[in-house]
């Protein structure tokens, strides 16, 4: 049994991501640890939602972003169906983060289970059905930016949304290796990436997540996508902003950004 002061903090950032007002960690009912502890939290508060898990998303995986907050592998978050949203997305504007990153998006089409594991990279090639151009758009249920790597993990990874775009044309995995990635916003410098940041190869980070989840007994099952990682970094937005990710020329997807209506 997942203890009360868990359970209490997980209903906290509940309450914020749904009110889009974010709690004082000074003030909160309970800070994890360490990563396991955050991890109870996280699915703690996906459990309290109500809803199944119909993504994850694999945070840190490059070497900079593990070694800026002393981890030693990514991380993962859990997002729901209604935390999808379809390109062209326009997202309300009610929390203070509006960050996004541009992420191939993989849906799994074959049950990925426990008992097979350990996974390879051709393992999960296998069971991927679909690849898409995506962003992921971030945010804290958090004040403060003096962020921990167990307070970030018991934040669901900062996972707030997924946005899926067009499906890559004529993907392969040779065909995502070192694939240019771009972020276009107008005024602004294009933000340039590729694939190659997420592990080296964006097939790692889903085989990662794999064995990550059958080390705790749990699998990727079909039709539950993957948003692998970011490609560009983290890039903030402004509160009515849009931007494109292009994905060389495989395909692409854009969101913006629109006041909340009061």
């Amino acid at each position: 049994m997942v203890p009360s002061p868990l359970i209490e903090l997980a209903t906290e950032l509940l309450a914020a991501r749904r009110a889009g007002r974010p709690i004082d960690p000074a003030t909160a009912a309970y800070m994890p640890a360490n990563l396991v502890e955050a991890y109870d939290v996280q699915a703690a508060t996906t459990a309290l939602r109500g809803a199944e898990v119909a993504a994850y998303k694999i945070g840190l995986t490059s070497t900079a972003a593990q070694e800026g907050l002393g981890a030693t592998e990514p991380i993962a978050g859990r997002l729901t169906r209604q935390d999808i949203r379809f390109s062209p997305a326009r997202i309300e504007v009610s929390t203070h983060l509006r960050i996004v990153e541009a992420e191939v998006i993989f849906r799994i089409d074959e049950d990925l289970r426990p008992e097979a594991a350990p996974f390879s990279k051709a393992d999960i090639m296998r069971g991927v059905g679909c690849a898409f151009a995506g962003i992921e758009v971030c945010d804290t249920r958090f004040m403060g930016d003096d962020d921990t790597l167990p307070r970030i993990v018991a934040d669901n990874g900062n996972a707030d949304l997924l946005v899926v775009g067009e499906p890559l044309r004529d993907w392969s995995e040779e065909a995502l290796r070192g694939l240019s990635v771009t972020l276009m916003r107008k005024a602004q410098p294009d933000v340039r990436g590729s694939t190659a940041k997420v592990l080296g190869h964006p097939l790692e980070a889903v085989t990662w997540l794999a064995n990550w989840l059958a080390a705790r007994g749990k699998g990727i099952r079909s039709g539950q996508l993957v948003a692998s990682g970011s490609c560009t970094g983290m890039t903030v937005l402004g509160p009515d902003e849009e931007v494109t990710a292009t994905f060389g020329s495989l395909g692409s997807v854009s969101m913006r950004f629109v006041q909340a209506s009061r």
